[in-house]
């Protein structure tokens, strides 16, 4: 794991979760504030630790962001999904919802995108991106993920912060189209609802089974501080080669400077490490 990605504090949510890094399914809610949250840290460290598991190839998580252009809301996130289940050798077959040229890329010169009109199918790179073709790909992906988690495979999607509108895409095209029925109630779904949505989920968000808030700040939490400091003290003994008391004392001063931000923690953690490596 990278130092970036560090478990710092976030204990207390690391154990609400815990159940899910076992390979229970179920629905979990996480609330922030704002990016002093480091919501993208705690992402990272949420999708590594579900997939380290030694030996296990069958451990997949995906993230979908409407800022990302390979998982912008409906058709993208449908492929997205697709394409991460072949990374574990699920067939989909591309084949029903393509034009006939058998490549999904076909015509796509210079990052340009290949668009044909046939009747009532609209086909970008291939495939039939029409209403029509939408439900063919989520009806294939509904069924390859059903036999992913029915052959003992785990699978978590997260929902990252979207602005409501978006996020509703997701859950009325995707979820409420056919995701939920066909495995609902056997993958990990997280959504976060933070300051793009206006801090409220979208009405047709499923309910959580676990809900929890990040941190922004542990200011005011005592217990919060001790628990950082001792991650930290951890870390750089560990990954940079600290002496108990270097240790001691950095953590002291990153903890005093930065207890007003979580995300500025972080980032001090990450700088300190990486020119403690660069004067070796």
């Amino acid at each position: 794991m990278s130092h970036a990605h560090f478990r710092l504090d976030w204990l207390r949510e690391e154990k609400k979760l815990n159940p899910l890094f076992d390979g229970n399914p179920g629905v979990v809610r996480i609330d922030f504030a704002s990016d002093d949250a480091a919501e993208d840290k705690f992402n990272h460290f949420l999708k590594e630790k579900f997939q380290n598991k030694t030996g296990n190839g069958q451990w997949l998580s995906l993230r979908l962001d409407d800022a990302w252009s390979t998982t912008f809301p409906g058709y993208d996130q449908i492929v997205a999904i697709a394409r991460k289940l072949e990374e574990a050798n699920v067939e989909i077959d591309w084949s029903q919802v393509q034009n006939g040229s058998g490549d999904t890329a076909s015509g796509n010169q210079a990052g340009r995108d290949n668009i044909i009109n046939i009747e009532n199918s609209y086909f970008v790179n291939g495939v039939d991106v029409s209403p029509v073709g939408i439900q063919k790909l989520l009806l294939l992906v509904c069924e390859a993920m059903a036999k992913f988690v029915g052959n003992g495979g785990h699978f978590m999607l997260i929902i990252n912060d979207m602005q409501s509108h978006n996020q509703g895409k997701f859950w009325q095209m995707i979820w409420n189209a056919g995701l939920r029925d066909a495995v609902g109630d056997r993958i990990a779904l997280v959504y976060y609802v933070g300051p793009k949505c206006g801090r409220e989920p979208h009405g047709d968000a499923p309910a959580p089974e676990v809900q929890f808030t990040l941190p922004h700040s542990i200011e005011s939490d005592d217990a919060r501080q001790d628990e950082v400091y001792d991650d930290i003290i951890e870390i750089l003994k560990s990954h940079a080669g600290y002496s108990d008391d270097e240790a001691s004392k950095t953590a002291g001063g990153l903890v005093a400077s930065n207890c007003d931000s979580v995300l500025r923690l972080h980032m001090g953690l990450s700088k300190t490490i990486m020119f403690n490596n660069l004067k070796r």
